[in-house]
């Protein structure tokens, strides 16, 4: 890319990952710009508002919710290595409406869905988490769910004790339970309408992507450099392919008139590709080769090379320190290098050089990254190993019993190179999604030292694969890898890896980039292997940070955290609910009625009886009177037994079978008995809430039906709880549209659910927490939902998820700038 385009792109104003000082930038710069919530500098609470330490540990009120700061001290210890500091800058922001705010990080944030913009997040916790574990960097509220005061009242009364006690308590809360019934407030055990729908998550991502898959997509110097041709290899390409391929070497070491010449006229002469390495023949010279030693070195395996050539009746031959350009010309060298496979594509033979033919030389040329597409991409399935002394041939399938060591690898199907060498050998085929994870797998573990770049081993495997990719220097290994899948037709790889959970135990032990592609060969934690997904997303490119991925269409449901809301939902309407609402109907009626019987007549008797006692009782008026006063009296003692029934009323009102349910995701930190937390959202417990049996690995089912069943250890204390990933902590998840419940661990609690893709009968969503100094998704787990959620979550276009951990959080090397 020239120096215009370099400068054009810096001046992009949508990165979003990128610390912006807001004494250096104007708001001016932005039309649609909202100022920080900071007050004013002559506010009387001003200094006192922006000196809050948001990691104190004390207690605030914000929004009705009495909530509880995190702590410095505990935040260092449960992430290790990735402690929260104190940051002096301000990281813009630019919400889906384009509204631009810039703020410092602090404590962990999420997308109000009724704002669209981000705001801290409170997550309630049960009283045993309250107790025992400290925050993370998020706030903290206790567990409480909007259960009706009416309702409150009712269980209070009717809670187990003895029965002169649920009397004595009844009789007391019978007047309050009617008066609030009286009051023209909103009666939730009557049907009421609701949004069929899932809380949508409304977030957009406007930073250019670093590798677009649509050229239109990329930033406009970056389009018009590939337009115009002005973009060279080397440079910060977004294009995902390119079609260059050699159909003759570049050069050619040719016997010319009884002399070995190296020539650019390569046009039908037949030739040997030659295979050696540096550690046998030290050609180069560097510490501890001297020069003597390199011009040997070359020499002897000229004359190796020379001598094999004609053995094999030709007379022409290619080798790397001879027909590659010199690396002080970087970018011709870098093309010869990765365009090899094109030249061992076009040999007659591919030449093994050794020393000797000893296990001990075979395998160390086998440690080599590159032997691999040198051996695979031989036209012939024999290679030939040559020493100074005898020659040997070995087909594919023996290299990859006698040369390649896979490691750890494990007896069986899990031998990647020999399941390699079996496809290029035509015994077996592998698919599309398994050649690129086989040969990934395989070429891993040889990749050693002398790496080209960061994404060296993309690059050998671009050789084994149809489409190849630019070279970017700036290219981390995933960035490298990314965009080699989405330049092959690798039936979306990319998208299912989004959708895989794969074992903690597996990324534990993989470098770096390496073990998002490498845990792919495996199954993951719900036993699911890569084709098994289908996936309901896009990539649609591969974005600034590392292992970071800008996705589009799929579907994404905002996780609810500070409170259960108050439930509304529809039940079935049978003879004991009708009989209830009459009860708790009828009794107002009947108090009234008897009281207005007996302050009526009551009033008449005793003006009749002062006036004329005698003419009151002779003209019959008496016994009416006296009959009506006594009939008010029996209207008020009925009313007051129909009362006495009114928490059980309420009860039965507010339960019964649910039919429908407004959707929610509700999650809180830690776990609860199944009762308890039924209890806390509806007021009672009826067993309406019943466990996933199979959406998270922590699930337990029925062993007669495929129904899920509480944990033992979830209301047992005695039970031991299940061993964590390092740095997790248990969350519970709560889906109010079907009723269940699903227990999780992560790092942090995820605040919106992303819909990428579905699996045997059930979707695939990924739990992700929200960053907002990059406005980034960050995956935390993947846990499994009805197939019915599909319908009732909101589309979603162009969202940003980070599959690794959050390293750009703070500023860690993994964060790139717009430049690379």
């Amino acid at each position: 890319m020239d120096a215009d385009a370099n400068e054009n792109m810096s001046k992009t104003p949508d990165c979003q990952t990128k610390p912006v000082s807001s004494s250096t930038m104007s708001h001016k710069q932005d039309r649609a710009t909202i100022l920080p919530r900071a007050p004013k500098p002559n506010s009387r609470w001003a200094f006192w508002k922006r000196n809050q330490d948001p990691f104190n540990g004390k207690r605030y009120l914000d929004s009705g919710y009495w909530y509880r700061r995190p702590t410095r001290e505990h935040i260092e210890k449960d992430f290790q290595g990735y402690p929260i500091a104190e940051d002096q800058e301000d990281y813009r922001h630019r919400d889906i409406y384009g509204r631009v705010s810039y703020q410092k990080k602090d404590v962990l944030q999420y997308i109000s869905p009724t704002e669209s913009c981000p705001r801290p997040l409170l997550v309630q916790a049960t009283p045993e988490v309250m107790k025992s574990q400290p925050a993370g960097d998020w706030r903290r509220v206790k567990l409480d769910g909007k259960v009706p005061l009416v309702l409150k009242i009712s269980e209070w009364a009717l809670h187990d004790g003895n029965i002169l006690l649920r009397w004595l308590r009844t009789i007391v809360v019978v007047p309050v339970i009617l008066m609030l019934l009286s009051l023209p407030l909103d009666k939730a055990w009557e049907d009421s309408e609701f949004d069929e729908s899932y809380t949508e998550f409304p977030n957009y991502t406007w930073a250019y992507p670093k590798h677009a898959r649509n050229r239109l997509d990329a930033p406009p110097a970056v389009g018009k450099a590939v337009a115009n041709g002005s973009l060279k290899i080397g440079g910060n390409s977004t294009m995902l392919t390119t079609k260059v391929r050699l159909l003759r070497p570049r050069l050619l070491v040719v016997l010319i008139d009884g002399k070995w010449k190296l020539t650019s006229d390569t046009s039908r002469v037949p030739y040997v590709f030659i295979s050696f390495t540096a550690m046998h023949f030290p050609f180069r010279r560097s510490a501890g080769v001297s020069e003597y030693q390199a011009t040997t070195a070359q020499k002897m395996v000229e004359q190796l090379a020379q001598k094999q050539t004609l053995d094999a009746g030709l007379e022409a031959y290619w080798v790397d320190f001879r027909c590659c350009a010199p690396e002080s010309e970087k970018d011709l060298h870098t093309a010869d290098v990765h365009r090899m496979c094109d030249v061992i594509r076009g040999a007659e033979h591919v030449l093994v050089l050794l020393p000797d033919l000893s296990q001990q030389r075979r395998a160390e040329w086998g440690a080599r990254m590159w032997t691999l597409p040198e051996a695979m991409l031989a036209r012939k399935q024999e290679i030939i190993l040559c020493t100074p002394t005898e020659t040997k041939t070995v087909s594919k399938l023996g290299m990859a019993d006698q040369v390649w060591d896979d490691g750890d690898a494990h007896e069986g199907d899990h031998q990647p190179t020999r399941l390699l060498a079996e496809h290029y050998s035509n015994v077996l085929t592998l698919g599309r999604l398994e050649l690129f994870t086989v040969a990934l797998e395989a070429l891993s573990y040889r990749r050693q030292n002398g790496a080209f770049s960061h994404g060296d081993i993309a690059y050998a495997l671009m050789g084994l694969l149809h489409y190849r990719i630019d070279l970017d220097h700036s290219d981390s290994l995933f960035q490298a890898l990314a965009r080699l899948s989405l330049a092959n037709d690798s039936d979306r790889l990319m998208e299912r890896m989004v959708c895989m959970f794969p074992h903690p135990s597996s990324q534990a032990v993989l470098p770096e980039d390496e073990n998002l592609f490498l845990t792919l060969t495996e199954p993951d934690q719900y036993h699911t292997q890569l084709w098994d997904i289908e996936p309901l997303c896009q990539v649609a490119g591969v974005a600034m940070e590392d292992q970071t991925l800008i996705l589009d269409s799929c579907r994404g449901v905002s996780i609810r955290w500070k409170a259960f809301p108050q439930m509304k939902y529809k039940r079935s309407y049978g003879f004991r609910k009708l009989i209830a609402e009459v009860v708790l109907r009828s009794g107002a009626f009947w108090s009234g009625l008897g009281l207005g019987l007996i302050i009526k007549y009551a009033w008449d008797y005793s003006d009749q009886a002062s006036a004329d006692f005698d003419q009151f009782v002779s003209s019959g008026a008496y016994d009416t009177d006296v009959g009506l006063i006594f009939l008010g009296c029996v209207a008020i003692i009925f009313a007051f037994l129909l009362s006495l029934g009114a928490p059980r009323a309420v009860r039965r009102l507010y339960g019964g079978r649910v039919m429908q349910s407004a959707p929610w995701l509700v999650g809180f930190e830690g776990v609860m008995p199944a009762k308890e937390l039924e209890a806390e959202i509806f007021g009672n417990e009826s067993g309406r809430l019943t466990y996933d049996p199979s959406s998270t690995p922590f699930c337990e089912r029925d062993p007669d039906e495929r129904i899920g069943v509480e944990p033992r250890w979830v209301t047992d204390p005695i039970v031991p709880r299940p061993q964590l990933p390092q740095g997790h902590r248990l969350f519970t998840l709560v889906d109010t549209g079907s009723l269940t419940i699903s227990i999780f661990s992560a790092r942090r609690p995820p605040s919106v659910a992303l819909v990428c893709g579905r699996e045997g009968g059930m979707l695939r969503a990924v739990l992700c927490h929200y960053e907002r100094s990059d406005n980034c998704l960050y995956k935390e787990t993947v846990v499994r939902m009805d197939s019915v959620t599909l319908n009732q979550a909101k589309g979603l276009s162009w969202v940003k998820v980070g599959l690794g951990d959050d390293r750009c959080r703070l500023g860690e090397k993994h964060v790139r700038s717009p430049l690379g």
